[in-house]
């Protein structure tokens, strides 16, 4: 049984009985020269590359990895160096090295003459690689050298493309030269390379898994050295990712403590804010609050700067913005206006109430003058048995019930010869009808 289990799980993992090796080389090998129709699809690649980081536009973003032709030249290093093919080594770092010069040369020209050319978040999300990015590279790159290399291809090429994004970090490399901005140039640059490193390994090491044979057999002493030097150099390449990771983690929690010192420590009372920013000088981060509602005491500042340890926030000082808003924060305006409606309807609302019952009252009191008024004509039509009737209006609110409420008193002169119980009746439907009639909170009808 535990082998039969052990044989299903090995059939359903195995890669090599579905390998199509030669097929796998000669088209590997096929993409490596760059060629002239190559050429424009990187280019439109690039271009398409910059319009999409420029606008911003993530459908173009996506249109340009698709089309791209960077991962042929990458794959193509890796598979030469897993089977020792030098000459084919060269031709691919000939080729990559072209596509990337000429990536950099049109994405440069594009954000010199572009009239927008401002920074935008998919331009900065492409400068601070971390080690995730890393194992996108990589697992990318095993996906599209397990799919490429099978006997039946599959459609996984096109998603690693896009989950690989070679072009729009190469692109962002040339709009730090566009700009001259060095900082957005190396995180660029080292995001691409870091990419195309690692979707290389991931092509070496599935292709010698899957024993592609060598074309010149290298002695044991040169696998050796082999893998000794692209092991150093992959930790070189991994190495600025974990900086950056630790960078980007350090700021998430950074952020996260000074919400929640924000919340519990200054939202708490009668003063708000509604935003906050931050900017390090040296060892000391300097917090702006945003506020509004009352002001802060000078000892509740003191106090509030004694708890920032507790928040993880030690050597911060807080730095408070009285009714102002942070420049350039539409959002938090609409925000702000939001809290304040919600927080004022309440009081609308009852306000509306007490409109509309003395609206009612107004009414009654201009149209209705017992007995010559309309209603006064109504009851006579349809309660003859009425002799007299006299109405009054008593408005009345109480301690539980802080709403206007309108009390109708109607005295009622009944004709002579009615019964108890005739009279009880028509009282009743008096009542019923004049409430519907009138549209007030109660009416009481009194008979003599």
């Amino acid at each position: 049984m535990n082998r039969s289990l052990v044989s299903v799980v090995q059939e359903i993992l195995n890669l090599r009985d579905t390998t199509d090796v030669n097929g796998t080389i000669k088209s590997i090998r096929a993409g490596i020269p760059l060629q002239g129709y190559n050429v424009w699809i990187l280019a439109c690649g690039a271009v398409l590359a910059c319009i999409g980081l420029d606008t911003p536009s993530p459908a173009v973003i996506i249109g340009a990895m698709l089309i791209s032709p960077l991962m042929s030249p990458i794959l193509g290093i890796g598979l030469s160096i897993s089977i020792n093919d030098r000459d084919n080594l060269i031709d691919a770092l000939e080729s990559f090295g072209i596509m990337v010069s000429a990536t950099l040369i049109v994405s440069t020209l594009y954000f010199i003459l572009t009239p927008l050319g401002n920074i935008t978040d998919e331009l900065l999300a492409r400068t601070q690689p971390t080690t995730l990015d890393v194992l996108v590279a990589f697992f990318g790159g095993v996906a599209g050298i397990v799919a490429g290399s099978r006997k039946d291809k599959t459609n996984a090429i096109p998603g690693v493309a896009i989950a690989t994004a070679l072009m729009p970090p190469l692109c962002t490399a040339g709009y730090g030269i566009a700009n001259m901005q060095a900082d957005i140039f190396l995180g660029a640059i080292y995001l691409f390379f870091m990419n195309a490193v690692f979707i290389a390994l991931s092509t070496y090491l599935i292709t010698r898994f899957l024993r592609f044979p060598y074309t010149d057999h290298p002695s044991d002493a040169v696998k050796r050295k082999s893998v000794r030097w692209i092991t150093i150099f992959i930790v070189l390449v991994f190495i600025p990712s974990g900086y950056f990771m630790w960078r980007v983690i350090s700021q998430i929690r950074f952020e996260q403590n000074v919400e929640t010192f924000v919340e519990e420590e200054i939202n708490s009372g009668s003063h708000t804010a509604i935003d906050f920013e931050y900017f390090r000088k040296d060892t000391l981060t300097e917090i702006t609050l945003y506020m509004t509602g009352a002001g802060i005491s000078e000892d509740s500042i003191l106090w509030l700067h004694d708890q920032l340890a507790n928040y993880g926030l030690e050597g911060c000082e807080l730095r408070f913005v009285q009714n102002m808003l942070p420049p350039n924060e539409e959002e938090l305006i609409s925000r702000a206006t939001l809290q304040a409606l919600q927080q004022i309807k309440p009081i609308i609302d009852d306000k509306d109430q007490i409109i509309d019952t003395l609206k009612s009252q107004i009414a009654l009191i201009e149209s209705d003058s017992l007995p010559n008024g309309q209603i006064g004509k109504e009851i006579h039509a349809l309660f003859p048995e009425i002799d007299r009737i006299i109405m009054a209006n008593h408005a009345y609110s109480s301690q539980w019930q802080p709403k206007a409420d309108t009390l109708c008193i109607f005295v009622v002169d009944w004709k002579a010869g009615m019964g108890r119980t005739t009279q009880r009746r028509a009282q009743e439907r008096l009542s019923n009808w004049l409430q519907q009639r009138l549209v007030v909170d109660s009416v009481e009808v009194v008979g003599i």
